[in-house]
């Protein structure tokens, strides 16, 4: 009876310790089980993807145009002289008025027949005229009226100031970097004020520099019959280079350092990798830059939004064509 009653406890306890242990060993097994596929699909060493949009290459012409300042001006202006010693008894033009050539435009009397005018009031046999007339030397448009109605004149003052009509151009200031590509006879383009445009063809080139901006003149002519108000700031838009069979990107696709020295393009290899190609940039435009070197071809796609920072070697996923 009491080596019974000493294995009692013993085998009590030993029962729930085996059996808690069995339960333990399967629940660890079930856990790590499942546990497997969360760290698999969870790995921080897997490769991102970047998210980019892709373009491609096109074949055509591009130019670079500057855009230089330029004002309107008439390059002949004539100017209207007395021939007589008078007073002026008739005005026939105002100021901004379009005349004629040959168009009376004064009416002149001497001194001397102001002087005889009272005999000619007493005696009908005596007559004397004494009126000169000035007429317009050439059509244009009256710039200045300087002597009206009963003012005195000199023999040689100046009367009146007559811009030719025809004369009507357009005076670009060309920085001297540029002087080579401003030859007599290349077409351009006159930008005015309100946004319209001119077609214009470069006319002389005049022997003056400026000494500060270091820039030369030289005259537009407008392709149209029209007559510009002297003093009208716009602009010349010229063609410095233009490329006619040029590859073509958009600027967003072509990348550079900070200096602006080295240029590349992200090109993709596959639907999922890109890698960079060292290119040669030509002419370059805000939207588009020609490619000189190396030759690409049609089919080959580019990253045009998301390469910028990529390693030579990317993860990329495509989220538009």
């Amino acid at each position: 009876m009491t080596n019974d009653h000493r294995m009692s406890p013993a085998l009590t306890t030993s029962g729930p310790t085996r059996t808690f242990g069995m339960a333990s060993a399967v629940a660890l097994l079930l856990l790590s089980a499942c546990g497997g596929g969360t760290i698999s699909s969870e790995d921080p060493t897997a490769d991102p993807h970047t998210p980019v949009t892709v373009t491609r290459i096109a074949t055509g012409a591009i130019k670079n145009t500057v855009v230089l300042n330029a004002m309107s001006r008439f390059l002949r202006k004539n100017i209207v002289r007395s021939t007589i010693n008078g007073r002026v008894v008739r005005c026939h033009i105002a100021l901004g008025e379009h005349v004629k050539a040959g168009q009376p435009i004064y009416e002149l009397k001497t001194k001397e027949a102001e002087a005889l005018g009272a005999w000619a009031k007493k005696d009908s046999l005596f007559s004397i005229g004494g009126t000169i007339t000035i007429t317009a030397p050439a059509s244009g448009i009256a710039m200045q009226v300087n002597k009206l109605l009963n003012d005195y004149v000199s023999d040689g003052d100046q009367l009146a100031v007559i811009a030719d009509a025809s004369s009507s151009v357009f005076v670009m200031d060309v920085p001297y970097e540029f002087n080579a590509k401003a030859t007599i006879g290349t077409a351009c383009t006159i930008v005015l004020p309100d946004s319209s445009t001119v077609r214009g063809t470069i006319e002389t080139q005049l022997s003056m520099m400026d000494s500060t901006s270091q820039t030369q003149r030289y005259v537009v002519k407008p392709a149209v019959a029209k007559v510009f108000p002297e003093g009208l700031a716009g602009t010349v838009r010229l063609t410095v280079d233009r490329h006619a069979d040029a590859q073509i990107l958009p600027a967003s696709a072509v990348l550079g350092n900070e200096e602006m020295t080295t240029f590349w393009v992200m090109r993709l290899a596959n639907d999922s990798t890109a890698v960079k190609v060292p290119v040669e940039r030509g002419i370059a435009t805000h939207d588009s830059v020609e490619v000189l070197k190396p030759r690409f071809d049609p089919g080959d796609r580019f990253l045009l939004n998301g390469g910028y920072g990529l390693p030579d070697t990317a993860n990329v996923m495509i989220t538009a064509p």
